[in-house]
């Protein structure tokens, strides 16, 4: 039998997969694979619940707002050379909703939330205009802690370009009972200022990729190498950053597996190690 894995961030509950979310979810138990398909606003996040119900076990559910559907705007950036567009709708936190989903059983996690100040110049012309949406951002972050907090489930957390401003909301406000610091981008001394805070670091397909013009070679190898394997657990962020070799692709839970081998060949140790441990880690994160 295949080594079980945990894809601890998917999005089989967005639009890309409407037509053929059930087969992309039988591939994946197919091969071992379970997975926690997050939401990002109020639909997204029923929809995570409404499929997580339709199984026993492995596929569950995380529910939140993320920090891009805080203003209208038109998002088209690129993620490690892919290209990303989207126009997500603005909506206002509305804890009692997502407290009421919180409570379900297969719901497992509260986010993805977080703080993105990566692409908010593009968000606003005036100077006024981007701090009014980094405070509205830190806002709802922080009634996200204080749900987490509430329903004692773990936080998963989105963050560009803002690890600073994160660490300072975490010294100064309500601090979650656990959490993961998903889709990892920071650096090493962030990572572990994450992991003295109790979080778990999440890596996803892009360490697949080789480094572009101007990137530091083997910037994650140095994370990777020198956080503890008890403290990693891995994703996808699907339909995003499919990993190498289906780079370019539409992503999916089954492509976990790339991630996990990646991190065997980085830290020189066996395929089957890494699966047992980030397996262990999302179980014990996540109650599953």
């Amino acid at each position: 039998m295949k080594n079980l894995l945990i894809d601890t961030h998917a999005h089989v509950n967005f639009n890309d997969f409407k037509d053929d979310a059930k087969e992309v979810i039988k591939r994946a138990l197919d091969e071992n694979v379970w997975m926690i398909n997050v939401g990002a606003e109020s639909k997204t996040s029923e929809r995570a619940v409404k499929m997580a119900e339709e199984y026993e076990e492995g596929v569950y559910a995380a529910i939140g707002l993320h920090p891009s559907h805080l203003v209208e705007q038109d998002v088209e950036y690129k993620e490690n050379g892919e290209l990303i567009k989207y126009k997500p709708k603005p909506e206002e936190f509305n804890y009692d909703f997502y407290l009421n989903l919180a409570k379900n059983k297969k719901v497992v996690g509260i986010g993805e939330c977080g703080l993105d100040f990566h692409r908010i110049e593009n968000q606003a012309s005036e100077k006024s205009k981007v701090e009014s949406f980094k405070v509205k951002q830190r806002e709802v972050f922080i009634k996200h802690l204080e749900l987490a907090k509430e329903v004692n489930k773990p936080i998963i957390i989105h963050c560009r370009d803002a690890h600073n401003d994160l660490l300072e909301i975490f010294n100064l406000a309500v601090k979650p009972p656990s959490g993961v610091m998903h889709f990892f981008t920071g650096n090493l001394e962030q990572a572990k200022k994450y992991i003295e805070l109790g979080f778990y670091i999440s890596f996803s397909g892009v360490i697949t990729f080789p480094p572009r013009k101007g990137e530091i070679v083997g910037a994650y190898d140095e994370i990777i190498k020198n956080i503890p394997l008890e403290k990693i657990l891995i994703e996808t962020d699907c339909p995003y950053v499919a990993p190498v070799p289906h780079r370019g692709k539409r992503n999916e839970p089954q492509y976990v597996k790339y991630v996990a081998h990646k991190i065997a060949e980085i830290r020189g140790v066996s395929f089957e190690e890494v699966a047992e441990q980030t397996t262990k880690n999302a179980k014990k994160l996540f109650g599953i």
